[in-house]
C-alpha cells in the first residue's frame, strides 16, 4: 500500500537530487529518508531513482510518480490549511524565495509585525538570486525580478523601483568626477560574479553600461555595500536601500539609473492556503509603505 509519508519523501528527493539534502530540509536522517524510498519502490514494484555520482536521478516511473506525489503533497497541505484556518492565528511553514536585496533589506527587517501576529507560523526566506530554474514545488511565494515563465504559478506585478550608482565620499574624493555615464567606464565598478550572469538580474549593469568591466565581483548586494563603503569603487545598487545609507553618496550624472520590477508569484494550488494569501498580503503592504518602491497601473 502507498504511504502519504513516502510519497512526500520521494518527492523531496526528486526536487533535491540528493538524499542527505532531502534529509536536511526534512528534518531527519539520510537512512530514513533511504528506508522510504526502498519501501515505496517496493510497493511500486518500481527503481524510482537512478543512484549515480552526480545525484539521485529520477527513472521513467519516478517522473511519472512523481507528478501524482506532488498532486498529493498540495491537496494534503490544502486540507491541512483548511482545517487550522477556524483559528485567527496561523501555523506551519511558509517559504518565501526573494532577491537577496528584497529580503535582507526590506522583508526581514520589518518581519516582527507578522511573527507577532503568527507565532506559531515558521517562516523561511530564501535568499536566491537566480530564479530561472525554479519549479512551483520550491516556494510558496516568491518575489522576482523577472516574470517567472513557470505555467503552474499565478504571477503579478509586485513594484517598480530604481537602481544607482554610489560610492563613498572617500572613493569619489580620490577619483575622477562622474559627469556622464560614459565616465564611469573610467572608474573601478563592484557588480556580481561574471559566472553568474544568466538572466537580467545579473545584466543590469550591462543596459546603461555595455563595455562596462566589474573589477570587484562579489555575489551578493550585501557584499557591494561592504565594497562601496570601503572605498573599492562604484556599486550599482536598488535607490531605495543604498538612499538610505549614510556612508553612500549617489552619482547624480545624466542617465545614471535604471528602472527595474519585482514580481510575485505563488504555485496556483497553494492560493487558497491561508498562510500563503496572508503572506502575500503582508508583503504587498510593506512595498506600499516603502517611499522607494512605486506601484503603478500597468
Amino acid at each position: 500500500m502507498l504511504s502519504a509519508d513516502d510519497l512526500r519523501v520521494f518527492a523531496e528527493v526528486a526536487r533535491r537530487g540528493r538524499l542527505t539534502e532531502a534529509a536536511t530540509h526534512l528534518q531527519v536522517n539520510h537512512t530514513t529518508v533511504s528506508r522510504h524510498i526502498t519501501r515505496l519502490e517496493r510497493a511500486v514494484e518500481s527503481r524510482l531513482f537512478d543512484r549515480t555520482a552526480n545525484g539521485w536521478i529520477l527513472t521513467d516511473a519516478g517522473l511519472r510518480l512523481l507528478v501524482h506525489a506532488e498532486a498529493i503533497e498540495s491537496t494534503m497541505r490544502v486540507v491541512q490549511d483548511d482545517c487550522l484556518s477556524q483559528d485567527s492565528s496561523l501555523s506551519g511553514h511558509v517559504r518565501i524565495i526573494t532577491p537577496d536585496g528584497f529580503g535582507a533589506y526590506l522583508l526581514l527587517p520589518r518581519l516582527e509585525e507578522f511573527q507577532r501576529q503568527h507565532p506559531d507560523l515558521t517562516v523561511e526566506v530564501v535568499m536566491a538570486n537566480r530564479h530561472a530554474s525554479l519549479t512551483p514545488r520550491e516556494f510558496d511565494l516568491a518575489v522576482t525580478i523577472e516574470r517567472p515563465q513557470a505555467r503552474a504559478v499565478t504571477v503579478r506585478k509586485l513594484a517598480h523601483y530604481s537602481l544607482g550608482f554610489y560610492a563613498s565620499d572617500r572613493y569619489l574624493a580620490n577619483h575622477p568626477a562622474v559627469e556622464k555615464i560614459e565616465d564611469l567606464y573610467d572608474h573601478v565598478l563592484i557588480w556580481y560574479i561574471d559566472s553568474a550572469l544568466d538572466h537580467r538580474t545579473f545584466s543590469l549593469l550591462y543596459e546603461v553600461l555595455p563595455q562596462a568591466r566589474s573589477r570587484i565581483q562579489t555575489n551578493n548586494i550585501a557584499g557591494f555595500i561592504e565594497a562601496a563603503e570601503a572605498g573599492l569603487g562604484v556599486a550599482l545598487l536598488p535607490t531605495f536601500i543604498a538612499d538610505r545609507n549614510p556612508r553612500l553618496q549617489r552619482i547624480t550624472a545624466e542617465h545614471a539609473y535604471i528602472e527595474s520590477s519585482y514580481w510575485i508569484s505563488f504555485p496556483r494550488d497553494l492560493v487558497r492556503l491561508a498562510r500563503v494569501r496572508m503572506m502575500a498580503e503582508y508583503i504587498g503592504r510593506l512595498v506600499a509603505d516603502e517611499p522607494g518602491l512605486s506601484i503603478r497601473a500597468e
